[in-house]
């Protein structure tokens, strides 16, 4: 059995909050585009594939 260590709610919060804004498919795909080096907002519309203008936008501003 594992040992029980007891964890800060607020801790648990900034987690959760990270999860929550990266669990969103557009922005996976994103940062992976991004991780490969810089790119224009077109050149990344293009390597994400399939994502409007729109989403691409709002997903940046995040």
């Amino acid at each position: 059995m594992l040992p029980r260590h007891p964890h800060r709610s607020e801790d648990c919060r900034a987690i959760s909050e990270i999860l929550q804004r990266v669990g969103d498919k557009w922005t996976v795909l994103v940062v992976g585009k991004l991780g490969d080096g810089p790119l224009r907002f077109n050149e990344l519309r293009a390597a994400v594939g399939g994502i409007s203008q729109k989403m691409l936008t709002t997903t940046l501003r995040g």
